[in-house]
């Protein structure tokens, strides 16, 4: 079972910026497969990340809410270096 403590070393920082919203999260030791974006409720982005290895794995979870400034029908993400960077447009 995973424990409820978040994965070691693991943060997430949001940036409100003029034409977008940036999330930056540090992921290490995750990789980009078992990395998933969702949405609900048109207002939040979901995001869960999931390892398993010989160290009993990690488990990354977070949820943001938005205003109604942010598109989130055109979320773009990438992942390098431990780094998943997040982006959402502002209307």
């Amino acid at each position: 079972f995973l424990s409820n403590a978040p994965a070691h070393g693991t943060s997430i920082d949001l940036h409100t910026l003029q034409h977008e919203y940036q999330i930056m999260a540090k992921l290490p030791g995750f990789s980009w497969d078992a990395i998933t974006l969702a949405t609900q409720k048109r207002r939040v982005l979901h995001i869960v990340a999931d390892k398993w290895d010989n160290n009993g794995g990690g488990h990354f979870e977070r949820r943001v809410a938005f205003g109604c400034d942010a598109d989130l029908s055109s979320v773009r993400a990438e992942f390098k270096n431990e780094w998943l960077r997040v982006s959402i447009p502002r209307r």
